[in-house]
């Protein structure tokens, strides 16, 4: 009977442990489409010399996803705007796992162009120019990716000045997570 309770501990920490590893890969699997998402527009945006944007799929709430479009811009036309891509968050893989928690972010983070209507969050580059505001702002901003199940695991991307982004884990690396 010990032997029994033993193998039952053991199994019931190794399934906790075994679903908190699905949840970490779950959670590494949308930032790192993000991250490659935002490399891969600015590179087009460079080699097709157009406008590129990376926007929420409804409205300004990233949980739900992002689109990425090719935006047309004439003066005889109004702006016409051409979808690429769509990753959506609605997969039957990812429906409702990851989020983004409005409580951890100020106004100004989720790559929100304060400048716009409404305070339209998106990601513009222009001929492979680092990621613009419409009113030709940069953005140096974060967004920060929340698993539901777990709600401690968190991770923040991060755009820096140079172009460069990164992902932080305020678990692990606290003081960077915390500087803007």
């Amino acid at each position: 009977m010990i032997c029994l309770a033993i193998v039952g501990v053991m199994t019931g920490f190794g399934v906790n442990l075994f679903n908190r590893q699905i949840a970490e890969l779950q959670l590494r699997r949308v930032v790192q489409a993000f991250i490659q998402d935002a490399q891969l527009s600015r590179q087009y945006s460079k080699s097709k010399n157009v406008e590129i944007t990376i926007r929420p799929i409804q409205g300004n709430d990233w949980s739900e996803g992002w689109q990425i479009q090719e935006n047309y811009f004439s003066k005889n036309h109004p702006a016409i705007s051409t979808p690429l891509k769509i990753y959506s968050l609605k997969s039957n893989q990812l429906k409702g796992l990851i989020h983004i928690p409005e409580d951890l972010l100020k106004p100004s983070q989720q790559f929100t162009d304060m400048s716009a209507p409404q305070k339209a969050r998106h990601l513009s580059f222009k001929n492979g120019q680092m990621a613009l505001l419409k009113n030709g702002g940069f953005v140096a901003n974060r967004i920060i990716w929340q698993h539901t199940q777990y709600p401690d695991l968190t991770r923040h991307i991060i755009l820096g000045p140079g172009g460069r982004w990164r992902t932080c884990n305020p678990k692990e690396d606290n003081q960077a997570c915390s500087s803007n």
